[in-house]
């Protein structure tokens, strides 16, 4: 029979081996001990899709989604305007990033960048169709300048270094409040101005979802304009580089050229 000192060891014994041993410590993974990484995204088809608030999909918040899951790295996908979004990441306090963006000499003093996601074709100009009929033939953007045309651009938004600096000199710009592109092609339509920049992978999506832009819009490359500028994952400071090492040794690279279906510029509806 034991006593009650020798039970007090029999009893502790297997317990003090437990709590000593390393065999049965519980593991836990490495994204567990992460912090979860907000992902900012503003509603831009074909690009990022917003459906009730929630960010459910397109092109570049796919490719950045497959990169973070094959890095392993816990995140969630938000949804904010992008002057929001820029406020958030300029504070170094919050560990997050955002899908798509130009890197520019303004954003590296307050951002880390990822590889580039994404490179798709140049940018051109959307406009009524009895305007583009009078540029000359394979247009340049100095011939926007100087038809002294309207031009809508949205606030805060880069349309890429070497475009913002020659647009930035236009007489007739209006730089508007409007968080979406097809907002300014609507207006075109409405004639409230008279042209946009935009991507051709951007236009051709909005083309298909509305009758009347198609109607009264068209779009025209522009044959000075310079390959398109690569687009990013964006991140505050608070993000570390190993993380975002991490990303980039999962990034799939895609195709520097969309896809010949998706950048296909419809012809105004007759």
């Amino acid at each position: 029979m034991l006593n009650p000192a020798m039970f007090r060891r029999w009893l502790l014994a297997p317990l003090l081996a437990m709590a000593l041993s390393p065999a049965v410590s519980p593991v836990i993974p490495a994204s567990a001990r992460e912090k979860t990484l907000t992902v900012l995204v503003f509603h831009r088809p074909p690009y990022y899709i917003v459906e009730n608030g929630r960010p459910v999909g397109g092109l570049l918040v796919d490719i950045t989604r497959k990169a973070l899951v094959a890095a392993n790295i816990p995140h969630v996908f938000v949804e904010a305007p992008p002057k929001r979004i820029l406020k958030t990441l300029a504070d170094d306090q919050e560990y997050a990033c955002s899908v798509g963006w130009f890197k520019t000499t303004e954003r590296e003093r307050f951002a880390r960048f990822s590889d580039p996601i994404y490179t798709g074709q140049p940018m051109g100009a959307a406009m009524r169709p009895d305007l583009a009929k009078t540029l000359p033939h394979d247009p340049a953007i100095a011939d926007l300048a100087h038809k002294n045309l309207r031009l809508g651009l949205r606030a805060g938004f880069s349309y890429g270094e070497w475009l913002d600096a020659k647009l930035a000199g236009h007489r007739g710009t209006t730089d508007l409040s409007v968080t979406e592109n097809h907002q300014l092609l609507e207006m075109i339509a409405r004639n409230r101005i008279d042209y946009t920049v935009i991507d051709p992978e951007e236009y051709a999506w909005l083309v298909s979802q509305s009758q009347d832009i198609r109607k009264h819009t068209t779009f025209v490359a522009l044959r000075d304009i310079p390959p398109e500028t690569p687009r990013h994952l964006m991140c505050g400071q608070a993000v570390p580089p190993e993380v975002i090492a991490r990303l980039n040794a999962a990034l799939v690279r895609p195709p520097t050229e969309p896809s010949p279906e998706r950048t296909k510029i419809p012809s105004p509806a007759p």
